[in-house]
C-alpha cells in the first residue's frame, strides 16, 4: 500500500500547492524514482528525486503517447509517471 504511517509528508520545496491533488509515489521495490525535465521517459533527469512512500502536490497531468499519464510537481522539481509499462503502478493518487 502506498504511503503507509511513517511516509516523509508532503513536498513542500519552492511551493505549496494548498488544494492541488496529491500523490504519493511507491513503485514497491524500495527503490527511488528520478524525476524527468520533462513528460517523457527518456527526457533528462534533474538531479532529484522521489523516495518511496513520499507524498506530492501535482499542478499539471499529461497524457503521453503511450498512455502513461506524466504528473508535474507543483514545487518545480519535474515530472514523473504514474505507471512505467513493464513494471506497473508507481504513484497513486491519495487525495
Amino acid at each position: 500500500a502506498c504511503c503507509r504511517a511513517g511516509g516523509t509528508g508532503i513536498a513542500t520545496a519552492g511551493g505549496g500547492g494548498g488544494s492541488r491533488p496529491v500523490w504519493c509515489y511507491d513503485a514497491g521495490d524500495g527503490l527511488h524514482v528520478d524525476i524527468r525535465a520533462q513528460p517523457d521517459f527518456g527526457a533528462a533527469r534533474t538531479g532529484h528525486v522521489l523516495l518511496p512512500g513520499e507524498e506530492f502536490r501535482v499542478e499539471r497531468e499529461h497524457r503521453g503517447e503511450d498512455g502513461v499519464l506524466f504528473l508535474k510537481l507543483v514545487d518545480r522539481r519535474g515530472w514523473v509517471f504514474e505507471s512505467k509499462p513493464g513494471v506497473g503502478t508507481m504513484c497513486q493518487r491519495i487525495r
